[in-house]
């Protein structure tokens, strides 16, 4: 068993995006976009009404509270910028709340998609058939769903843990780049855990597992956000590529560690 370095593992999992995006057209694997687009038109849908309305509750609640209850003269120019005020702001808090949760939003809502999309492309390149269990198939999804909620849960606790270590001098400077890289770090590991199920790996030993190539998660994870960054295609794009890139890095990782010198 020969180890492979960290940057080649991280090179890895950059550059397996290109061969995934190609192995998705070439065995028709496209269909598993329709999900994702379907899913981001909803989320889209709900994350902009629920804005909506979230900002005219509290709205409302401020104006009754400071006793706003005339319209006419200057308070009707002051209700109006207030109105303005309220809303622009809220929905560009709700924007930044959405979008360190929306990740995890998808990786939960898609955690059946991607667990039969991992399956499928491992079964294309290693030829070995996983006959279809609907028992191990909830399994595969219940687990998916838990890695996301620890993974988000343990994300969120590094993000409070820098804003504090902000305000040290010179550790301040390196706590987004920290964190960035922990957030890499931990999507890439939701992708590569469906690869660890199919080996009956327990989340102790996935975790080891994957602590063992987080140049791989790191890389993987990585590229998921740049690509869920772009707006609306990122959305399905990003998920489907991301587990594909992972179990095709997770076959080439494995074949080249255990190869017989």
């Amino acid at each position: 068993m020969k180890k492979i370095t960290f940057w080649k593992q991280l090179g890895i999992g950059i550059k397996n995006y290109i061969e995934a995006l190609v192995f998705v057209f070439n065995k028709g694997l496209w269909v598993y976009f329709i999900y994702p687009i379907i899913l981001s038109l909803l989320m889209f849908y709900v994350s902009f009404s629920l804005a909506t309305f979230i900002a005219g509750e509290i709205e409302t609640w401020i104006k009754n509270a400071i006793g706003f209850g005339s319209t006419e003269g200057w308070l009707s120019y002051l209700s109006g910028f207030l109105h303005f005020f309220i809303i622009i702001a809220l929905k560009i808090i709700f924007f930044f709340v959405y979008s360190a949760l929306s990740k995890y939003i998808i990786l939960i809502l898609m955690s059946p998609l991607l667990a039969l999309l991992s399956e499928r492309t491992e079964e294309i390149l290693t030829g070995k058939k996983n006959p279809f269990s609907l028992a191990q198939f909830l399994k595969d999804v219940l687990r998916g769903i838990g890695i996301a909620f620890r993974n988000l849960i343990i994300q969120f606790s590094f993000i409070l843990i820098c804003f504090f270590v902000s305000w040290i001098p010179v550790l301040g400077w390196i706590a987004p780049f920290m964190l960035l890289i922990v957030s890499y770090y931990f999507y890439g590991f939701a992708f590569i855990d469906y690869c660890s199920e199919r080996k009956k790996l327990p989340i102790g030993e996935s975790v080891k597992y994957i602590r063992k190539h987080k140049g791989l998660a790191i890389g993987n994870g990585f590229i998921f956000s740049f690509l869920f960054a772009i707006p609306f295609v990122g959305v399905v794009l990003a998920p489907v590529l991301a587990s594909v890139a992972a179990s095709i890095s997770v076959v080439e990782i494995d074949k080249s560690e255990y190869v017989k010198n």
